[in-house]
């Protein structure tokens, strides 16, 4: 049973596909909710996000952020956020680290 909200990707799967051609590896994303799309194209795997979905341990975010906070930090996806415009401070902070340490990145 999925609990709480669940926030689908249905039919958006071109839109983190096409942001991905335009990245390298080594770029960061983050983003609102339905983000199960980039949670996969930066390199987790399918069964980890149903089994966050499910509220399972092995799930990205140890079954405790559901559909709106996935996370998969070795491939440089800092998740969703479930707040209108929170996600914006987060991404400008990442992009500031990248600028700080000398990397090219964006995020």
């Amino acid at each position: 049973k999925i609990r709480g909200f669940l926030h689908l990707y249905n039919g958006q799967e071109a839109v983190c596909t096409g942001i991905e051609r335009g990245l390298t590896r080594e770029d960061h994303i983050i983003t609102a909710y339905r983000d199960h799309g980039y949670q996969i194209t930066r390199g987790d795997t399918p069964n980890s996000v149903m089994a966050e979905l499910f509220g399972k341990e092995t799930g990205c975010a140890k079954g405790k952020g559901g559909s709106m906070h996935m996370y998969h930090k070795k491939g440089g996806f800092y998740g969703g956020n479930g707040i209108v415009g929170a996600q914006v401070p987060v991404g400008a902070g990442l992009a500031y680290a990248m600028k700080y340490q000398g990397k090219p990145n964006c995020a």
